[in-house]
């Protein structure tokens, strides 16, 4: 074996930029153990708190989450098959109006209710997700409604993990 030869394939730009359902479910779970880490150690007196003027506080944040993990597990079997997530197109305002609506049932939970609603939600995507058929590969870009929403799930976690860390930074909690 020539000694400048790698044992291992050479793969182009294009093939290691794919997604597939491994690196989906590992961009699932290190968004959420992002967040997790964000969130770890308040109080619930702390997650009472609003995180802006107007703005929810961290327990209707993290239900707000469980409520998004929610909505694609109802819509991941059609969204597989190439449905369109029925909240692609929604204006901001729709969005905000949705939410209000979806978070409304759950708004009456503990923090330490939200966060073994958290938990148990995401726990659940992920095992939907590992049964999801890796073939055809198109699925998992996010060019395909499915590949598209995986994108947007592990990126509203990180969003949410980004806004928190950045209140409990403004206030020294």
């Amino acid at each position: 074996m020539n000694p400048f030869e790698t044992s291992t394939p050479d793969t182009s730009d294009a093939e290691s930029s794919l997604w597939t359902r491994g690196r989906v479910l590992g961009a699932l779970a290190s968004a959420r153990a992002t967040l997790t880490e964000t969130i770890a150690g308040l109080t619930p007196r702390e997650a009472e708190k609003p995180l802006g003027l107007g703005k929810w506080n961290c327990r209707e944040t993290i239900l707000h989450i469980v409520v998004r993990d929610r909505a694609r597990l109802n819509e991941m079997d059609a969204v597989a098959e190439g449905a369109q997530p029925t909240w692609k197109d929604h204006t901001t305002e729709e969005d905000a109006h949705r939410n209000a609506e979806d978070l409304a049932p759950l708004r009456g939970h503990t923090w330490e209710q939200a966060l073994q609603l958290l938990d148990s939600t995401r726990r659940e995507v992920l095992e939907r997700v590992a049964i999801v058929p890796e073939e055809p590969i198109d699925r998992w870009q996010p060019a395909h409604p499915f590949g598209w929403m995986m994108e947007a799930l592990h990126q509203h976690d990180r969003h949410h993990a980004e806004r928190i860390r950045r209140w409990r930074a403004a206030n020294g909690i």
